[in-house]
């Protein structure tokens, strides 16, 4: 759900991020009970709700130093999402030289380091006894704080320590496949290792913690293979022009035609999710297999393909200059569930449509070419 907007950048917090913030608030909690043995109930639930409180704001500023700066290098950022594993700021695109990924990577911990000490030095400079909890909250926001700055500095790609190894490795080898490949396998590495280490742990020490180790190994695993293969497709689709991928009009649906024979006579002989929609010679819009399923069978003999489709202006455009990762961002920030661009020429007449077929028909072209 969305809850701010903070420099033209959508806050969501994903209801997953509750549990982190209640994980962080019950071992706040627990610290302080240690402390005090006497801590009422009301006392550690507030303690717990403060520090997961702290967590939460905190996360969001590291990611919030991630997005202002990419911004400030001239990439768009649409959104920071908070979830279990922390939070994420999406960037529309990768950054253009090595330097840029650096600085975006490394002043997100940088900033969480900061917030740490922010937190600590006020023990270390105030010399009289804190209640048990002004220090709780004190301690231990700090303690997470520069735990998160050290953990994402670990050169595990995408963390923002892969990320800076990335941009080393891409500085060194001016080959940014290469340097992700590496990287990645670098996250790889140390994802087995924490998977390894959890295991351990689960058996000599504390059952819980290792099952978490475990839990973010496997994640960080799946990141890093996911990260890798998502960059290989957008330098693939880069190369490629929207001309050489795009599906021509060859066959159109009349805006006239009952539901019932536009499934005969084209979705079961052409085999295809969509087709353009015409009217008085012109394409008016697209009609969808899904749109198709929502209209109950008995009312199929009856309805109009016209009052099923979906208007044009419902879809994003592309240019025949514009390349394959173009198409594919437009894609991904499109809002309607059948993910299709609708291609136009220098005349802006529509000359044919791309959907997620023609982007994995090209990538499984260009692997082959390759």
């Amino acid at each position: 759900m969305k809850i701010a907007r903070i420099k033209g950048i959508d806050i969501v917090l994903h209801l997953s991020t509750l549990v982190i913030v209640a994980l962080v608030g019950f071992f706040a909690a627990e610290y302080y009970f240690g402390l005090d043995s006497h801590a009422t109930i009301i006392e550690l639930i507030l303690v717990g709700l403060l520090n997961g409180i702290i967590i939460l704001i905190s996360i969001l500023l590291h990611e919030l130093t991630h997005s202002l700066i990419a911004k400030a290098y001239g990439l768009k950022v649409s959104q920071i999402e908070l979830y279990l594993f922390g939070g994420v700021s999406e960037i529309e695109q990768e950054p253009q030289t090595p330097k840029s990924e650096f600085v975006i990577s490394l002043f997100g911990p940088v900033s969480s380091l900061i917030i740490g000490v922010l937190f600590l030095l006020p023990l270390w400079l105030i010399h009289i006894n804190l209640s048990a909890f002004l220090f709780v909250t004190l301690f231990y926001s700090g303690y997470t704080n520069i735990v998160l700055g050290v953990f994402n500095m670990l050169p595990a790609y995408p963390m923002d320590g892969g990320r800076v190894l990335r941009a080393a490795l891409w500085s060194k080898r001016h080959d940014i496949l290469s340097a992700t490949k590496t990287a990645s396998r670098a996250g790889s590495f140390i994802a087995y290792g924490l998977i390894s280490f959890g295991f351990f742990y689960i058996l000599f020490f504390d059952f819980f913690t290792g099952l978490w180790l475990i839990i973010i190994g496997f994640f960080l695993n799946n990141q890093s293979r996911r990260s890798y293969v998502q960059t290989l497709h957008e330098i693939t689709l880069s190369k490629i022009e929207v001309r050489n991928m795009i599906t021509p009009i060859k066959i159109e649906i009349p805006f006239d035609m009952k539901i019932i024979d536009a499934i005969k006579n084209y979705f079961m002989v052409y085999r295809k999710s969509y087709f353009p929609v015409v009217q008085n010679d012109k394409i008016v819009g697209l009609i969808h297999v899904e749109d198709i399923k929502r209209i109950p069978i008995d009312l199929r003999d009856n309805h109009l393909v016209g009052h099923a489709m979906k208007d044009l202006s419902n879809f994003p455009t592309v240019s025949l200059d514009e390349n394959g990762k173009d198409a594919l961002y437009k894609l991904m920030k499109s809002k309607t569930k059948q993910h299709i661009l609708v291609v136009l020429d220098v005349n802006n007449k529509i000359v044919g449509f791309i959907g997620e077929d023609e982007l994995v028909s090209t990538i499984r072209f260009s692997k082959q070419q390759i």
